[in-house]
């Protein structure tokens, strides 16, 4: 489960967490981003996050990182953006989007956009 994968399940976004626990907006973003690791976080940022959203900072530390944006392909990257916000929102379509997620996934392999490894990674977390 990556940051974004935590704050789809809490129901819940960047701006909102950080309006909550006083975290700046682009250290959130760089976050979920992958552009940084919540790793490097201080401990005071890794407690504000936790507490707000009700998880462990050890839970926190054990997120695994986001892709980069650069490695996946648009239409799948626009796939998984898709379905975060289906389970945001508790739509009652997310089996349309699970499945346009997977045929997604599924494309970008057959097409060797992305390899059986990251295919299988983002099955591991999504399905």
């Amino acid at each position: 489960m990556t940051f974004l994968d935590l704050l789809s399940e809490k129901k819940t976004t960047v701006y909102s967490l950080s309006l909550n626990s006083g975290v700046p907006k682009t250290t959130l973003t760089d976050i979920a981003s992958g552009k940084a690791d919540i790793i490097e976080c201080s401990g005071k940022t890794l407690l504000a996050v936790s507490k707000c959203l009700g998880v462990s900072i050890e839970y926190l530390l054990s997120l695994e990182r986001e892709e980069a944006k650069t490695i996946l392909p648009g239409f799948l990257l626009d796939s998984i953006n898709e379905y975060r916000k289906a389970i945001r929102k508790d739509s009652t379509l997310i089996d349309c989007y699970s499945d346009q997620l997977n045929s997604s996934i599924n494309v970008a392999e057959v097409e060797r956009l992305i390899s059986k490894e990251q295919a299988d990674r983002l099955r591991a977390r999504y399905f």
